[in-house]
Protein backbone atom coordinates (compact mmCIF):
# COMPACT_ATOMS: atom_id res chain seq x y z
CA UNK A 1 0.00 0.00 0.00
CA UNK A 2 1.36 3.28 -1.03
CA UNK A 3 1.55 6.18 1.57
CA UNK A 4 -0.98 8.00 0.17
CA UNK A 5 -3.29 5.32 -0.27
CA UNK A 6 -2.46 4.38 3.59
CA UNK A 7 -3.59 8.43 4.32
CA UNK A 8 -6.78 7.90 2.18
CA UNK A 9 -8.15 5.04 3.69
CA UNK A 10 -6.91 5.85 7.00
CA UNK A 11 -9.16 9.50 6.57
CA UNK A 12 -6.15 11.37 7.12
CA UNK A 13 -5.13 12.98 3.50
CA UNK A 14 -6.73 16.16 4.09
CA UNK A 15 -5.92 19.05 1.44
CA UNK A 16 -2.60 20.65 3.84
CA UNK A 17 -1.55 16.61 3.67
CA UNK A 18 -1.84 16.78 -0.37
CA UNK A 19 0.02 20.13 -0.29
CA UNK A 20 2.73 18.82 1.32
CA UNK A 21 3.06 15.69 -0.27
CA UNK A 22 3.16 17.23 -3.21
CA UNK A 23 5.78 19.69 -2.00
CA UNK A 24 8.33 16.84 -0.91
CA UNK A 25 7.49 14.88 -4.44
CA UNK A 26 5.27 11.90 -2.83
CA UNK A 27 2.48 13.09 -4.22
CA UNK A 28 2.01 13.31 -7.99
CA UNK A 29 0.39 15.65 -10.38
CA UNK A 30 -2.26 12.85 -11.30
CA UNK A 31 -2.98 11.61 -7.26
CA UNK A 32 -3.98 15.47 -6.94
CA UNK A 33 -6.40 15.19 -9.71
CA UNK A 34 -7.61 11.59 -8.24
CA UNK A 35 -7.91 13.47 -4.79
CA UNK A 36 -10.09 16.02 -6.14
CA UNK A 37 -12.24 14.28 -7.88
CA UNK A 38 -13.16 12.07 -4.73
CA UNK A 39 -13.42 15.03 -3.08
CA UNK A 40 -16.34 16.49 -5.68
CA UNK A 41 -18.27 13.22 -5.33
CA UNK A 42 -18.23 12.93 -1.54
CA UNK A 43 -18.12 16.84 -0.55
CA UNK A 44 -20.26 18.07 -4.01
CA UNK A 45 -19.93 20.94 -5.68
CA UNK A 46 -16.87 23.48 -4.86
CA UNK A 47 -15.36 25.70 -7.59
CA UNK A 48 -11.27 25.48 -6.03
CA UNK A 49 -12.29 21.48 -6.37
CA UNK A 50 -13.48 21.64 -9.55
CA UNK A 51 -10.67 24.02 -10.73
CA UNK A 52 -7.91 21.40 -9.09
CA UNK A 53 -9.81 18.28 -10.61
CA UNK A 54 -9.94 19.83 -14.01
CA UNK A 55 -6.35 21.37 -13.54
CA UNK A 56 -3.98 19.21 -15.96
CA UNK A 57 -3.36 22.69 -17.90
CA UNK A 58 -2.34 23.82 -14.72
CA UNK A 59 1.34 24.88 -13.87
CA UNK A 60 2.45 23.56 -10.39
CA UNK A 61 2.46 26.34 -9.15
CA UNK A 62 -0.79 27.43 -10.38
CA UNK A 63 -1.81 23.75 -8.96
CA UNK A 64 -0.14 25.03 -5.77
CA UNK A 65 -2.05 28.14 -5.63
CA UNK A 66 -5.37 26.36 -6.26
CA UNK A 67 -4.76 23.85 -3.41
CA UNK A 68 -3.43 26.67 -1.00
CA UNK A 69 -7.37 28.05 -1.82
CA UNK A 70 -8.63 25.19 0.22
CA UNK A 71 -7.07 25.31 3.46
CA UNK A 72 -7.20 27.97 5.92
CA UNK A 73 -4.42 27.13 8.03
CA UNK A 74 -2.53 24.10 8.94
CA UNK A 75 0.22 22.80 10.97
CA UNK A 76 3.44 21.26 9.05
CA UNK A 77 4.47 19.46 11.56
CA UNK A 78 1.46 17.40 11.83
CA UNK A 79 1.38 16.86 7.96
CA UNK A 80 4.54 15.37 8.40
CA UNK A 81 3.77 13.38 10.87
CA UNK A 82 1.05 11.91 9.13
CA UNK A 83 3.34 11.17 6.27
CA UNK A 84 6.03 10.13 8.40
CA UNK A 85 3.30 7.82 9.52
CA UNK A 86 2.60 6.04 6.42
CA UNK A 87 5.73 5.65 5.42
CA UNK A 88 6.48 4.01 8.54
CA UNK A 89 3.99 1.71 8.47
CA UNK A 90 4.48 1.13 5.18
CA UNK A 91 7.94 -0.25 6.27
CA UNK A 92 6.07 -2.20 8.93
CA UNK A 93 3.58 -4.00 6.77
CA UNK A 94 6.40 -5.22 3.83
CA UNK A 95 7.16 -8.50 3.52
CA UNK A 96 11.41 -7.29 3.60
CA UNK A 97 13.41 -9.05 5.56
CA UNK A 98 14.62 -7.29 9.04
CA UNK A 99 17.53 -5.88 7.71
CA UNK A 100 16.04 -4.48 4.29
CA UNK A 101 13.08 -2.92 6.71
CA UNK A 102 16.13 -1.51 9.53
CA UNK A 103 18.02 0.33 6.18
CA UNK A 104 14.20 1.45 4.92
CA UNK A 105 13.74 3.13 8.81
CA UNK A 106 16.87 5.07 8.50
CA UNK A 107 16.01 6.50 4.81
CA UNK A 108 12.88 7.52 6.69
CA UNK A 109 14.76 8.58 9.68
CA UNK A 110 17.35 10.89 7.46
CA UNK A 111 14.27 12.15 5.02
CA UNK A 112 12.60 13.88 8.07
CA UNK A 113 15.51 15.61 9.15
CA UNK A 114 16.14 12.99 12.07
CA UNK A 115 12.91 13.26 14.52
CA UNK A 116 13.92 13.07 17.89
CA UNK A 117 11.10 10.33 18.46
CA UNK A 118 13.21 7.91 16.14
CA UNK A 119 16.78 8.50 17.16
CA UNK A 120 16.15 4.86 18.63
CA UNK A 121 15.31 3.99 15.48
CA UNK A 122 18.72 4.57 14.53
CA UNK A 123 21.35 2.12 13.77
CA UNK A 124 24.18 4.52 16.07
CA UNK A 125 21.93 4.84 18.79
CA UNK A 126 23.95 3.28 21.55
CA UNK A 127 21.17 2.31 23.58
CA UNK A 128 20.89 -1.73 22.62
CA UNK A 129 16.88 -1.41 21.08
CA UNK A 130 16.04 -3.32 18.53
CA UNK A 131 14.69 -0.50 15.98
CA UNK A 132 12.01 -2.76 14.58
CA UNK A 133 10.57 -3.23 17.85
CA UNK A 134 11.04 0.86 18.49
CA UNK A 135 9.49 0.96 15.01
CA UNK A 136 6.29 -0.05 17.09
CA UNK A 137 6.04 2.25 19.52
CA UNK A 138 7.04 5.25 16.97
CA UNK A 139 4.04 4.31 15.22
CA UNK A 140 1.67 4.44 18.42
CA UNK A 141 3.08 7.76 19.26
CA UNK A 142 2.62 9.60 16.39
CA UNK A 143 -0.65 8.17 15.83
CA UNK A 144 -1.82 9.23 18.91
CA UNK A 145 -0.20 12.33 18.69
CA UNK A 146 -2.28 12.74 15.21
CA UNK A 147 -5.31 11.77 17.00
CA UNK A 148 -5.14 14.29 19.54
CA UNK A 149 -4.05 17.29 16.79
CA UNK A 150 -7.60 16.14 14.70
CA UNK A 151 -9.30 16.06 17.78
CA UNK A 152 -8.26 19.80 18.61
CA UNK A 153 -8.43 21.15 15.07
CA UNK A 154 -12.47 19.77 15.27
CA UNK A 155 -12.89 21.52 18.38
CA UNK A 156 -11.71 24.51 17.87
CA UNK A 157 -14.12 27.26 16.68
Amino acid sequence: MTPLKFLTESNLARWPTILVGFKKNWVTRENIFDYAMSQLSSDGEDEHTAVIAGGRHLSNDELIEEISKKITKYKEAIELDKWRLAFLIKIKESSDCEETKINNIQCVYADFNYPEDMSSCSIYAHNNIDPLLELNQVIENLKSRIQQSDCHQHSSP
